[in-house]
């Protein structure tokens, strides 16, 4: 067990820390030379490597009344952070994907077809986009990370204890990418932070297919209508359980998560089938074009044998499905290079590299988890 622990860890690590240093790079070298910006990485690592070695050390020494105090004044200096930046200044158009979607919305006006700030259409499906009204009628859709975060936390803490929940709300506010995803207002982050926080809920309480296999169907077709790649940790937590039961348990379970699914969007069909389904920049086709087929089969490959795998211990999932996420990306961008030749372009703007982000959420927890959280 204890190996098994330590593996997790460097794994997780390993990912944590290879994704903020791909923002370090990509955004210092807009800024300083090549050497400093290099230095820049490898000191963050160190740093990293030992807070990710004391932090547990560190929180079990502070009270409580510490832990809430530093939380609370966290999330308080990101709002700052994020209130400090001109939204209409920024280069990511993902927060006008959801504004303007809900603005359209609320004015009678077709939502899909509204263009964000900067010309583009959104992709995201209809769960999330209404995920966000609240935020909207508050002013700022970029708030969702607010709640998403102390979600996490909360699931972090009832599955990881306190302590557990304290280091992982550490390791998220020195990262470089979540610091990138609260200035920009990208909701990316904030959706995986969401999935994991569910997956720690049902972890928690005990939420197994073979007895809830229904509500795990309308969970999975809840979390396609965020984005399609959000049902990837359920498939790793499920998965294995989902091949093991019977066939008409299969079966009911694919159509149920594909009828949900299909309800969320039944709305907007009846509005205009045509442009939802028809026109060139549709959701679907916002959230499919990138990639070749073949790579969603090897996803799931991937997804299935770490599903297999992890056996009901969360320190095997958590870095698990880390890697499937990372992989996801990794593998999309690779086979784009491979097609069009852009080997040397992994930090223009043909690659969005805060799509990597969705597997922090899970590297962190997978640092943050002990040995002894119930069923583990």
């Amino acid at each position: 067990m204890r190996w098994e622990r330590v593996s997790g860890a460097v794994s997780a690590f390993l990912l944590y820390a290879g994704v903020n240093v791909l923002f370090i790079l990509k955004y210092g070298l807009r800024v300083a030379p090549v050497l400093p910006t290099v230095a820049a990485c490898a000191v963050y690592v160190a740093l990293m490597a030992c807070v990710a070695c004391v932090a547990a050390a560190l929180v079990r020494r502070a009270g409580r009344g510490t832990i809430y105090l530093f939380a609370g004044m966290s999330v308080a200096a990101l709002v700052a952070l994020q209130l400090h930046f001109d939204p209409y200044s920024l280069q990511v158009d993902r927060w006008s994907a959801i504004h303007n979607f809900l603005a359209n919305m609320l004015r009678g006006e077709y939502p899909y077809a509204a263009q964000t700030h900067l010309g583009g259409y959104g992709s995201p499906f209809p769960v999330w986009q209404l995920f966000h009204l609240p935020f909207y009628l508050l002013g700022n859709v970029g708030f969702s990370f607010v709640l998403c975060l102390l979600l996490y936390a909360d699931a972090a803490r009832r599955l990881c204890g306190l302590h557990g929940a304290a280091v992982a709300f550490l390791l998220l506010v020195l990262s470089p990418a979540f610091l990138y995803e609260v200035s920009a207002r990208s909701d990316l982050m904030s959706n995986f932070l969401l999935c994991a926080a569910l997956i720690m809920y049902l972890h928690r309480y005990d939420v197994r297919f073979g007895e809830h296999w229904a509500a795990v169907a309308v969970i999975g077709g809840l979390m396609m209508s965020t984005r399609l790649s959000a049902v990837i940790p359920l498939i790793v937590y499920y998965g294995r359980d989902f091949l093991l039961a019977d066939i008409r348990r299969k079966v009911c379970c694919v159509l149920l998560a594909l009828l949900v699914f299909a309800l969320t969007f039944l709305p907007f069909a009846l509005w205009d089938g045509r442009m939802l389904f028809f026109f060139e920049y549709n959701p679907f086709v916002l959230q499919t074009r990138q990639g070749l087929p073949v790579n969603a089969l090897l996803i799931l490959a991937l997804c299935v044998l770490t599903s297999l795998l992890w056996r009901g211990r969360m320190q095997r999932y958590f870095p698990g499905t880390a890697v499937c996420l990372f992989a996801l990306v990794l593998l999309t961008f690779l086979s784009d290079m491979f097609l069009c030749d852009t080997w040397g372009e992994l930090f223009s703007s043909r690659y969005d590299i805060s799509y990597f982000n969705m597997s922090l959420p899970f590297a962190v927890a997978a640092l943050a988890v002990r040995d002894d959280v119930s069923g583990c």
